[in-house]
Formats: structure tokens, sequence, C-alpha cells
């Protein structure tokens, strides 16, 4: 493991596929939270449980603000965005 945190490539991947599995988590949290379905929280953002259901699967990849500050909208909750600077090496 040592050795692939080493690897520009292999901490590329894992860091982009954790923050995707990190607002995936956090919006199914926030809405089971409140009791709500998958089709409950589309209708409050305007599109179909489908569309939730493939939100909330680790490996969604299409994420996009306006959709993301239409489900935070929703959910009562703030979008925050960061970049944040890399440690050096």
């Amino acid at each position: 493991m040592a050795r692939l945190r080493k690897d520009p490539a292999f901490v590329s991947a894992f860091d982009k596929r954790r923050a995707q599995s990190e607002v995936t988590f956090q919006i199914r949290r926030l809405r089971e939270g409140r009791g709500w379905t998958q089709r409950e929280l589309a209708r409050r953002v305007g599109c179909t449980q489908q569309a939730i259901s493939a939100i909330e699967q680790a490996g969604y990849t299409r994420h996009s603000l306006p959709l993301l500050r239409r489900i935070a909208e929703a959910l009562d909750a703030d979008l925050v965005v960061a970049l944040v600077p890399r440690k050096a090496a």
C-alpha cells in the first residue's frame, strides 16, 4: 500500500473515486435522515426517481453543479465546492 500511495496515477484515481463516493453518501444520508424515499427527493428536485437512484450509486460520475445545487436546496443543505492544495510529497 505504501508503494501505491507514491504512484501519482493511483493517488489521482483514488482521490477522484473518494470525492464521488462522498457526494453519493452525503445525499443518501441526508435524504434518509429526513425519512424521504428517492421518489420524494426526486419530486422536490424536479427529476425522476431513477435519476436519484443513479446519483446515489457509488460509481456515478455525471454530477453537475446545477443538479447538486437543486438537491442541496431540496435537502435544506449548503453545497460547498473546494479546491484544496495537495500536500507536498
